[in-house]
């Protein structure tokens, strides 16, 4: 059809850790690579102006939830992290949701994929492990590597993630740093300083 306006689908995603198959410490916190299933759910969409990305409309869906099993990498986040962006009154899963975009935008340097092949899922407590935590996973099922290659680089890839972030000339955040463009969350929250 011709119309003066796309959409943009909500999504809610979760991920469930089936199993830890590799784990290693790199400085204060653990590394993780393991199976876990992720299920996404399309919650409705949105209506949006091609000119002047103006929301014209939103729409429910009542749709099933989509699951499938596969590889992810997660880390825990240094003990202190939590206080010190608490003590400088950020927004504490704006900068994990903001973390978790840069990282994903920056591993496909390292893996040679491009960044539709990956996931994220970024929580302030998640449920199977009682902690904050990122997770990044291979967005086929079963896996293809991507998150392996992230687990075996993990310093690398923290690294360029917090380069990314830090050399980016934008204030707030932007696509070059913190923003997704495939975020079914629709960027928010995102927290640049947090992150």
């Amino acid at each position: 059809t011709n119309a003066a306006y796309y959409t943009q689908t909500k999504e809610l995603t979760d991920l469930h850790i089936l199993k830890a198959t590799r784990r290693r410490r790199c400085g204060q916190v653990e590394v993780y690579l393991g199976e876990v299933e992720v299920t996404t759910a399309v919650a409705g969409f949105k209506k949006k102006s091609q000119l002047t990305e103006e929301i014209i409309g939103e729409e429910p869906l009542d749709l099933p939830p989509q699951r499938f099993p596969t590889i992810a990498v997660w880390f825990d986040l240094p003990p202190e992290a939590a206080a010190k962006i608490d003590k400088a009154q950020l927004d504490f899963a704006g900068g994990l949701h903001a973390a978790e975009h840069a990282a994903i935008g920056v591993l496909p340097l390292f893996a040679l994929c491009d960044r539709n092949d990956i996931g994220g899922v970024s929580t302030p407590l998640h449920p199977d492990t009682g902690k904050a935590q990122i997770f990044i996973y291979d967005a086929y099922p079963g896996g293809i590597g991507i998150a392996e290659k992230g687990f075996d680089l993990i310093e690398e890839l923290w690294q360029a993630t917090l380069r990314a972030i830090i050399d980016c000339p934008c204030l707030e955040g932007c696509p070059s740093c913190i923003q997704s463009p495939k975020c079914g969350n629709n960027d928010k929250p995102l927290d640049k300083k947090a992150a």
